[in-house]
């Protein structure tokens, strides 16, 4: 008897396989760690910003509190993981520190890490949107600023009268089913995006809701599918000089192109 097939990551498409064209009026949702951007940990943004609010002590903290994060992540869940980072990193921190240092520290290392292939469908679909288990006070400048994403979903922390308490919000950290309930609560069952684009297993439950009209969605994993070369070869992502020199609104027009 034949064992069906089953709808495994092993199964989907790499994003190499995307065709960018005529997609101006479609929605595109993607990961960020492991699929806009080419390294898959956020680990180092977090660095990053301890350092700009904190300082040596807070980035030390962060290194001391990292051993336990990494077993949490790998051993318990990914979300408990986030949660030692977050509280490390953001606990007693002005909330307008965090958007501060998320403003003017990040989007240059963000630039130099994009992954031109995903930037190649990302870029192209009229719609976008970024749903993500970092801190959407982290991401969210950058993310709209430079890229024009019209929605950012990501973790949001507690704060209590202007002070980062550490701590995430009632919504928990945006990762596995909670990503699929963000996504529904900012689209609607009706609205869902076209095309859902992630790196593990935990982006499965968000990317089975995208509409995915001719195809299946497209997951970014080396060992999915024996890679071909592109059709044609990608336009470089902005580097963080030629972004400096762009208002968001002309970058927004430009990146649908």
């Amino acid at each position: 008897m034949a064992v069906p097939k089953t709808n495994t990551p092993n199964r989907i498409p790499t994003i190499y396989q995307c065709d960018s064209k005529g997609r101006e009026n479609q929605t595109v949702v993607a990961d960020l760690d492991g699929t806009l951007l080419i390294g898959r940990s956020s680990f180092p943004y977090f660095a990053l910003i301890a350092f700009d609010v904190g300082g040596i002590l807070r980035l030390l903290l962060l290194l001391l509190a990292s051993p336990l994060a990494a077993l949490l992540y790998y051993f318990v869940s990914e979300a408990a993981g986030i949660r030692v980072l977050i509280f490390a990193t953001f606990a007693g921190v002005k909330v307008s520190a965090i958007k501060s240092a998320a403003s003017a520290v990040l989007p240059k290392h963000y630039s130099e890490d994009m992954h031109p292939e995903t930037w190649r469908v990302f870029s192209s679909c009229g719609r976008k949107c970024v749903l993500t288990a970092n801190p959407r006070i982290m991401v969210e400048p950058y993310l709209k600023n430079y890229l024009g994403v019209d929605v950012v979903l990501g973790t949001e922390i507690s704060s209590y009268k202007g002070i980062a308490t550490g701590f995430v919000a009632t919504s928990g950290v945006l990762v596995g089913r909670n990503k699929a309930i963000a996504l529904r609560r900012a689209f609607g069952a009706e609205s869902m995006p076209d095309i859902g684009i992630g790196d593990r297993k935990t982006d499965f439950p968000f990317m089975r809701l995208c509409k995915v009209l001719n195809s299946p969605p497209f997951l970014f994993r080396k060992n999915a599918f024996i890679t071909p070369p592109p059709p044609t070869p990608p336009p470089p992502p902005p580097t963080h000089t030629e972004m400096s020199q762009k208002s968001p609104a002309n970058y927004t027009m430009c990146s649908g192109k």
